[in-house]
């Protein structure tokens, strides 16, 4: 797999770290950002292949983002993490284009094959 532009948005120190930690070691370039409003802004400035985007953050809604994103050309593929995991909010941000989904905690592995799985889907 080529390397990817990923970005994760987070308000949890410790997934943008673990997300980051991993990710790199895998040969991808990794930014993170703990606010929906810092990650539009970087989404605004760069390209990213990749978003990993948490559904509860501190200042927006994560299906408010995955919206956003779903417009941008080209869209990024988007794996959505939550510790909220229902059926519906699933089917919610699938049916908004989202690749992935992840519920917390995930594993290291559940992750990188997450990823792998998004990018073959390009």
């Amino acid at each position: 797999m080529k390397p990817l532009n990923i970005l994760v948005i987070d308000d949890e120190d410790v997934i943008c770290k673990a997300c980051h930690l991993v990710l790199t070691e895998k040969g991808h370039a990794v930014d993170y950002f703990k606010t929906g409003k810092s990650g539009m802004l970087a989404m605004a400035r760069s390209r990213y292949d990749l978003v990993l985007l948490d559904m509860k953050l501190s200042d927006m809604d994560g299906m408010d983002i995955l919206r956003t994103l779903k417009d941008k050309m080209p869209p990024p593929r988007v794996i959505v993490m939550t510790g909220y995991s229902t059926l519906s909010n699933a089917l919610q941000a699938m049916k908004l284009g989202a690749a992935d989904y992840l519920s917390k905690p995930f594993t290291d592995d559940e992750l990188v094959q997450a990823v792998e799985n998004a990018c073959a889907m390009r």
